[in-house]
């Protein structure tokens, strides 16, 4: 190396014409990205004002300490060392471009640092100059992103099976063709009503009001039904299930229970650490009802739904109409306000 000059808490490597160090100094001063450069031994030799301002130090601080200072462990710990020399690719190498690890500020505070290192020589004597630039945000973003698409993914599946669900009980208990088409789209409506709800509350869960006002809505029979309940908020799985189920228990109810004729409905709820999630459904003013001699496919959907929250249904065939009544527990998915 020619000669070395501290200008302020700058050491500038000397060896080009005055103008050029004037104009790389500028550069150098004005990075947006963290510059440091630092011998074979790992001793800084420079340090930019972005490199002061990512890592809380003076340049006067820094210089001739090691680079681990600024790495949080384990690279702390690591040695610094430059690759052994490649004849072939001549005197200056790329080391390392956007490599990850932990870097540690003056206040000890620690961030995901990304690192990329050029060598390069002068008179001899091997120097390394690293780019640095806190990416801790960039890293939570692309977890976020990556937690998202396995999120979806495991969402889509579960719709997918639903769906695959849906349409071979739909198809084993249809009379017709006919008749399988008109309820497998009511019942592909049901669902996506209930991903509607989800989605608008980020898929967090739903209320079990806004399941029954969806639920009544889609069927018509708002004016044919009271409700009342506490806030009580589903996770996503038992969410789709009772909306399902409601749709099986609103279709049935407008083919031989009482919203077939001018009767109506009530459907409550309530919740406790003792009780667990209590919901029924109670017809009330229709024709006289009996027990069905198979389980159709609104049974078995009421009772998949008990299965997901870890309860029970029972059914009641009382003359004034169809009651049954959903039992579930607290911890399985459902959560009271």
């Amino acid at each position: 190396m020619a000669a070395s000059e501290v200008d302020g808490d700058l050491t500038i490597l000397r060896g080009a014409p005055q103008e050029d160090d004037a104009h790389y100094r500028i550069i150098f001063d004005t990075a947006v990205e963290a510059i440091v450069v630092f011998d074979e031994a790992g001793a800084i030799r420079t340090f930019n004002p972005a490199a002061e301002r990512l890592f809380g130090y003076g340049g006067e601080e820094m210089a001739g300490r090691n680079l681990r200072d600024l790495m949080a462990p384990p690279y702390r710990d690591a040695q610094v060392r430059g690759p052994q020399e490649d004849q072939a690719a001549g005197v200056r190498r790329i080391l390392g471009a956007g490599q990850a690890m932990a870097g540690q500020r003056k206040n000890g505070s620690t961030f995901t640092l990304e690192l990329s290192m050029a060598e390069w020589r002068r008179d001899g004597e091997r120097f390394f100059t690293g780019v640095m630039r806190d990416v801790t945000d960039d890293v939570r973003v692309r977890d976020l992103q990556r937690l998202m698409v396995n999120e979806l993914n495991h969402r889509v599946k579960n719709t997918l099976a639903t769906v695959q669900a849906i349409v071979s009980q739909t198809l084993r208990d249809a009379e017709s063709p006919q008749t399988a088409q008109k309820d497998l789209i009511k019942r592909l409506v049901a669902l996506a009503a209930a991903h509607d709800i989800l989605t608008r509350e980020s898929w967090e869960g739903a209320q079990v009001a806004e399941l029954v006002a969806a639920a009544l809505e889609t069927h018509g029979v708002r004016r044919a039904a009271t409700v009342s309940g506490p806030d009580i908020r589903l996770a996503p799985k038992p969410a789709v299930a009772l909306a399902l189920a409601l749709h099986e228990l609103m279709t049935n109810a407008a083919k031989f229970g009482a919203l077939s004729v001018a009767g109506g409905v009530n459907i409550s709820w309530e919740a406790s650490p003792a009780t667990g999630l209590v919901l029924t459904w109670r017809e009330q003013g229709g024709p006289a009802v009996e027990p069905p001699t198979r389980r159709g496919f609104g049974l078995r959907m009421i009772e998949a739904l008990a299965a997901d929250l870890g309860g029970r249904v029972d059914l009641s065939f009382e003359p004034e109409g169809l009651v049954c009544v959903i039992h579930a527990e607290l911890g399985a998915g459902v959560a009271a306000s």
